[in-house]
């Protein structure tokens, strides 16, 4: 019975610090992400989406409503509006291998 306590005893710390680790482990794993998320985008939009990968709801700020301001989720994307203004990123099949092999004033064009 002794063995068998002392046995659980060990097997219950080596469980706590496995767990610990993990848990250490994934924080980091986390916190790395976000980094890279801030090293990528603008404050407020690296701020949406880590909210929204969060599952936290993406709301729009009274002060930033004063000034034509905002962000909303748009399905698997982030907008950010601002009054009379369009940007608008997009991926242009086959842009990068032409921009690599012809002069960027050729690209501009």
């Amino acid at each position: 019975v002794d063995i068998t306590n002392r046995q659980s005893f060990i097997n219950k710390k080596i469980i706590e610090a496995l767990t610990k680790q993990r848990e250490k482990t994934l924080l980091q794993q986390k916190e790395d992400h976000e980094n890279l998320i801030h090293s990528i985008f603008p404050p407020a939009v690296g701020r949406d989406l880590i909210r929204q990968q969060s599952g936290k709801p993406l709301t729009i700020s009274p002060s930033r409503r004063s000034f034509g301001l905002g962000h909303m989720s748009l399905g698997g994307s982030v907008a950010q509006m601002h009054q009379e203004v369009t940007i608008l990123f997009t991926d242009i099949v086959g842009f990068t291998a032409m921009s690599q092999t012809v002069a960027p004033q050729q690209v501009m064009e």
